[in-house]
């Protein structure tokens, strides 16, 4: 595992040689601009003329339509070049041939694209200081810790499985997509099948709700830090690394 950071460092200094991470950086600095004004606007209402159950901090992300379409976005552009453009042209077997093995291949390529994903959410974190010293709105931090622990676990889990995908084929876009569609059905879905079990009562919804990330996101944003979410993360992020282990294993074969 000692060759994990200098081939995490290489892949790092590989997103930046061009304009695609800028661009991504520059969309998620606009959308948690725009977030944050929406929070201020929330906030500076008459208390009464807000729901009980509604929490504008809690908000600032997990509702925030702008943050998922651009999620659903940027973890395919991310992703999809790790491995796929490496077979495109033919790198990736003179990496193969050094002392490294796949694990290491996987693992720092998965952790240059968790390292990305983490910087995208730099710009919701600093705008918040601003608020609780400068603006005086001393909210609690403990769900702003859990909201992003919960965040960076389902960018292990996202990352993972665009590297999966990006693994299977040397066409960039041919990852990009499936990663897109399979978020999607993640993300979207979910949401979709549990608002259909929930209208029918079903005795299911609670397993479908389970499985929604977006409400994931919402009991972190609330101060819920739910273990079984954690886990469930943690499990799909290992076993998406295990699958493309076993797929680079078997290009080493061929």
């Amino acid at each position: 595992m000692r060759h994990i950071p200098t081939l995490t460092r290489r892949e790092l200094a590989a997103y930046f040689l061009g304009p695609m991470a800028f661009l991504i950086l520059l969309a998620f600095q606009i959308i948690a601009a725009l977030n944050f004004w929406q929070l201020i606007e929330a906030i500076s209402r008459p208390r009464q003329a807000l729901s009980n159950r509604f929490d504008p901090m809690n908000m600032y992300i997990s509702s925030s339509m702008a943050f998922w379409i651009a999620m659903l976005v940027a973890i395919p552009a991310l992703t999809m070049r790790l491995i796929a453009e490496e077979r495109r042209s033919g790198t990736i077997e003179t990496l193969l041939t050094l002392p490294v093995t796949e694990v290491e291949v996987v693992l720092s390529k998965w952790l240059a694209g968790l390292i990305m994903f983490l910087v995208l959410l730099l710009p919701f974190v600093i705008y918040l200081p601003f608020l609780y010293v400068q603006g005086q709105f001393h909210f609690d931090l403990g769900p702003f810790a859990a909201l992003f622990l919960g965040l960076t676990t389902i960018g292990m889990m996202f990352t993972a499985i665009g590297l999966f995908f990006s693994s299977l084929t040397k066409n960039q876009i041919i990852a990009a997509i499936w990663t897109f569609v399979i978020l999607f059905l993640i993300i979207v879905l979910t949401l979709l099948v549990y608002g259909f079990a929930a209208e029918r009562q079903a005795s299911w919804a609670e397993a479908a709700r389970f499985t929604t990330v977006l409400y994931q996101v919402q009991s972190f944003g609330a101060g819920k830090l739910d273990l079984r979410y954690i886990s469930l993360h943690l499990s799909v992020t290992a076993f998406m690394l295990y699958l493309t282990v076993k797929v680079l294993e078997t290009r080493r074969v061929d």
